[in-house]
């Protein structure tokens, strides 16, 4: 098992190498630069000693051998857009908002998501089944930017609107804090009871349940203790990558709702070719879904001793 893991977390490196590698030839490849943008007018010899000083003048295989010599020691380089603060301290100011956006978004995913894929399940090809399995369909054909701009009509205070209604920008409060974590959690949702129902479907036609059922056992005993128990086991394979996604931050839902977090910060670094800002956050996100990737394999190497034997690939 020792082995297995090794190996699983010895590809997160590649993974890291590769992604980085792509962003910073799509990033050089865009046109502009970061000193070209609108409102910042700087003389040629000013955009020349900003070149040098931070290695942009030097042909690309370098500046990237130059930039991936920082990273393993743990200088993520300076951010030239909003902030002439290291990229560093950055990310790690908004870090914070979308770690408690995702987080509150997957819980609610949770809770919401999984009893709708078991009643569905249980009550297969019922009137409760269609209902829903209506639900999730419609958290999967409404994206988080359009439920985001829906409840920015519907729910929040506008300059005429009745006091009472939730605001419609910022995180200050548990107030903001409702909108955008519903229209994130909409989709992961969907997600999560749709499997959730497929695993108890297969789960609810296998032997074993047909042994609890003929012994008499109580149904409310056999669905606790036995079907939903081992129907649970694939949903690791889908909860490590959905949490990954929403704790790094959703662009689409910091836009509209105007939240200070790592996808607002990452959009606008990318307006004002922020190179340094941009390969850092791409290294994060890369990087928290090759780990949560890598946790969930080996999650599955000790649940079934066949993946880390090589003879079954994870779900």
């Amino acid at each position: 098992m020792l082995g297995y893991a090794i190996r699983r977390i010895m590809w997160i490196f590649p993974v890291l190498v590769v992604a980085s590698i792509i962003t910073f030839l799509m990033m050089h490849a865009a046109p502009g630069s970061p000193w070209s943008r609108e409102g910042r007018q700087l003389s040629p010899v000013v955009i020349e000693r900003l070149n040098e000083r931070l290695g942009l003048d030097q042909p690309l295989p370098m500046q990237y051998l130059a930039w991936l010599g920082r990273i393993v020691v743990g200088d993520f380089g300076l951010s030239v857009s909003e902030h002439p603060y290291g990229v560093r301290n950055v990310i790690g100011n908004s870090a914070l908002p979308s770690l408690q956006l995702g987080l509150m978004s997957f819980g609610l995913a949770l809770i919401v998501g999984l009893p709708l894929g078991i009643i569905a399940a249980l009550r297969h090809r019922t009137v409760i089944d269609y209902a829903a399995t209506g639900v999730a369909i419609l958290g999967m054909a409404a994206p988080a930017f359009v439920l985001g701009a829906l409840f920015q009509l519907v729910f929040t205070a506008g300059d005429f609107d009745p006091p009472g209604l939730l605001p419609r920008h910022g995180w200050d409060s548990p107030q903001h804090w409702i909108l955008p974590t519903v229209a994130l959690a909409g989709l992961p949702m969907a997600q999560i009871a749709r499997f959730t129902k497929a695993s108890m479907l297969d789960v609810l036609h296998t032997d074993y349940i047909r042994v609890a059922h003929s012994k008499g056992l109580e149904e409310r005993w056999i669905v606790t203790h036995h079907m939903i128990r081992n129907a649970l086991v694939p949903l690791v394979t889908i909860a490590g990558p959905i949490l990954a996604i929403l704790v790094t931050g959703s662009i689409a839902v910091e836009l509209i709702f105007d939240i200070p977090g790592l996808g607002q910060l990452y959009w606008s670094s990318i307006r004002f070719r922020d190179y340094g800002a941009v390969m850092g956050i791409t290294v994060l996100y890369a990087g928290s879904i090759a780990i949560l990737n890598a946790v969930v394999d080996i999650a599955y190497g000790f649940i079934d001793p066949r993946i880390r034997d090589g003879s079954r690939e994870p779900a």
